[in-house]
């Protein structure tokens, strides 16, 4: 009996480390909701997602392509690049801001608490109002695991320059996210959370991912704003991971 439930264990271990998605920025994490987790040494994970966004004056269809590598131990690096076919409310450029981003493994405690501190450079490659403009931030993530709950937390301040930091006027932003994770099956994995910002921007969601196959994952999810130009989004996607890179 307690072999079968060593096995079980860790099966189940195994099926969380290899079924991070990619999160805000590019690093691990999920959409919306980044975690502590670093990607192992030489792991790519590369994904696209499908994003509908509802304002009050249209709506957004944003197709962001991501990747997450990792570099070495305990440092992972990631970028987005989102592609923008449907801009209702701007009328803008079918090119978001492009981000890259990097997270180092800072401490790794037992009983599984992680903390991650982050970097992030935005490109002002978007449209004014529509995306944030040109942003560097730093910030850290730090997640912990009660039973088979996983807890998240991240804070993150930003320094932004709008569509041109040479002219425009510099601004402090500060972004926060809470929120968890839980495998209801070795291969399903559902997560909450709330991000965000003192711009101010609030909003709170939830969402799912299958493990496909050992190294295909697909996930979707709803968030629904309370503060901000935006109601509700609407999210799908798939992520893929490879070794030797």
């Amino acid at each position: 009996m307690r072999r079968y439930v060593l096995i079980l264990l860790i099966t189940t271990a195994a099926a969380f480390s290899a079924s991070w998605s990619i999160g805000p920025g590019g690093l691990s994490g999920w959409p919306g909701l980044p975690c502590s987790d670093i990607l192992e040494v030489g792991l790519l994970k590369a994904g696209i997602g499908i994003e509908y966004i509802d304002t009050d004056n249209g709506s957004i269809l944003r197709i962001p392509l991501k990747a997450c590598w990792g570099v070495t131990e305990g440092l992972e690096a990631g970028a987005v690049i989102p592609v923008v076919p449907v801009d209702s409310p701007f009328g803008g450029s079918v090119m978001g801001d492009i981000t890259l981003s990097g997270g180092w493994l800072y401490e790794k405690a037992r009983g599984g608490t992680t903390l991650k501190f982050t970097g992030r450079l935005t490109l002002p490659t978007g449209e004014k109002h529509r995306d944030t403009g040109a942003e560097l931030a730093f910030g850290g993530v730090s997640s912990a695991t009660f039973r088979d709950f996983r807890l998240s937390m991240s804070a993150e301040y930003a320094l932004n320059g709008g569509r041109n930091p040479f002219d425009d006027a510099i601004t402090d932003v500060m972004y926060f996210t809470a929120g968890g994770s839980s495998f209801v099956t070795s291969d399903i994995l559902i997560y909450a959370g709330m991000n965000g910002s003192t711009s101010p921007v609030f909003k709170v969601g939830a969402g799912a991912q299958y493990l496909l196959y050992e190294n295909l994952a697909v996930d979707g999810g709803l968030n629904i704003g309370l503060d901000g130009i935006e109601n509700f989004e609407l999210y799908t996607g798939v992520s893929w991971t490879g070794e030797g890179f």
